[in-house]
């Protein structure tokens, strides 16, 4: 359990540290600028580009679309920034989806600690950025999305202002670190026991996403995540089979649609008249970037916390090894 602790705790010192590889990996398109963008990756790996399609959705005039899948889109194409991120760089799904990427001539890019990855990057010429391997790759968030949204500034799609946010973001999640773990304590307080169920505005989604990744990955549990407003024309109608059971956490930003609020707090009432606890989770920091780090961190030391309580080894995965090892006896 003290790995992952020391990791988490960790977390400012990492963010730190990509802050400096990005500033140090300087990125030249000679003046390319994408019509679109398919970030590759899975689980930990994969959890940036469905962050960072989401958080840009409204900014970027490119097209960004994450992709955990052997397969891609066939939109893909010469004016398409294929994004490659696996930590390992050995990841079987996004190898072969790497392979379909480079069949269509798409402009390649990677993010990685090395392996075979890392290995193509150096044969091929393709620009990468390169961190240090040897952890569970949801450990290394800091990493990954700082390299992510590095990558794509690069070449034109993350305004200059987010991104120079990201120099901010170590010294505000040390600062609020005491603050962030006792707010995971009182959520700790309220979820155990209960069958946690995640909600956030559509835009939000790769954030709940990451909560739900490490709920399941170091707590060994097994909740839900939906979005507002989609789970209003199916979800909501399964509320009436839950209720004290159930604990529903609603992260809101300022972000949100303003109707989607609207909805959040009568759904709210909803969930609380079944019997069910209610916690709306919100954001430090003075910014989108800030405060986005900020419940990451958050999400990331409730999962720690809860594995402890329940006695689970929050690094341990032996049903994902269980699962590989059967993979590579099958041709």
């Amino acid at each position: 359990m003290e790995q992952m602790r020391a990791l988490i705790s960790g977390f400012p010192d990492q963010m730190k540290d990509a802050w400096r590889i990005a500033e140090e990996t300087p990125l030249d398109w000679k003046g390319w600028t994408p019509s679109s963008a398919l970030i590759l990756g899975m689980g930990g790996s994969g959890i940036s580009g469905a962050i960072a399609s989401k958080m840009l959705a409204n900014s970027s005039a490119a097209f960004i679309q994450a992709n955990s899948d052997y397969t891609i889109p066939a939109w893909v194409g010469s004016d398409t920034l294929v994004l490659v991120c696996s930590y390992s760089g050995n990841t079987e799904e996004t190898l072969m989806a790497l392979d379909a990427a480079v069949s269509k001539n798409a402009r390649i890019a990677a993010i990685t600690s090395g392996g075979e990855l890392g290995k193509r990057c150096d044969q091929h010429g393709w620009p990468s950025v390169r961190f240090p391997g040897g952890q569970p790759p949801r450990s290394q968030f800091g990493y990954a999305f700082t390299s992510v949204m590095h990558v794509l500034h690069s070449a034109g799609l993350v305004p200059d202002e987010m991104h120079s946010a990201f120099g901010d973001v170590a010294s505000h999640l040390e600062a609020n670190q005491k603050n962030t773990i006792d707010r995971a304590s009182a959520l700790l307080d309220i979820v155990d026991g209960r069958r946690i169920m995640l909600y956030s505005d559509a835009a939000q989604e790769g954030l709940i996403i990451r909560w739900r990744q490490q709920l399941n990955e170091n707590s060994k549990t097994l909740c839900n995540h939906h979005v507002f407003p989609e789970m209003n024309h199916n979800e909501l109608v399964g509320w009436e089979s839950g209720g004290e059971n159930e604990v529903a956490l609603v992260i809101q930003t300022p972000e949100d649609h303003e109707r989607t609020r609207v909805r959040m707090n009568v759904c709210m009432e909803i969930f609380r008249d079944q019997g069910a606890d209610v916690v709306v989770v919100e954001g430090d920091g003075s910014n989108e970037i800030l405060r986005f780090f900020d419940l990451v961190h958050l999400g990331d030391w409730l999962s720690l916390l809860l594995a402890e309580h329940l006695g689970w080894d929050p690094v341990d995965i032996k049903n994902i090894d269980h699962l590989k090892d059967a993979l590579s006896k099958v041709n």
